[in-house]
């Protein structure tokens, strides 16, 4: 799990609510996650490859179980 400051932000597909990515998690096959700070689903994320301090909006692509 790796913290650093963040200025990105997604739309949790769970419970809609526009969270601040705290963190990125990986599971042991390479997927990246946020968990919604909200209600803790665990939504995938699409790594664009922008610094973590660069503002932006992240494509949700689903949730993990």
């Amino acid at each position: 799990m790796a913290v650093m400051p963040t200025a990105q932000q997604f739309i949790c597909k769970k419970c809609k609510a526009l969270s601040n990515v705290e963190t990125f998690e990986k599971t042991g096959n390479g997927i990246y996650y946020c968990r919604c700070p909200n209600c803790s689903a665990k939504n995938k994320v699409v790594q664009t490859g922008a610094n973590p301090s660069q503002p932006g909006i992240l494509q949700v692509i689903g949730l993990l179980d």
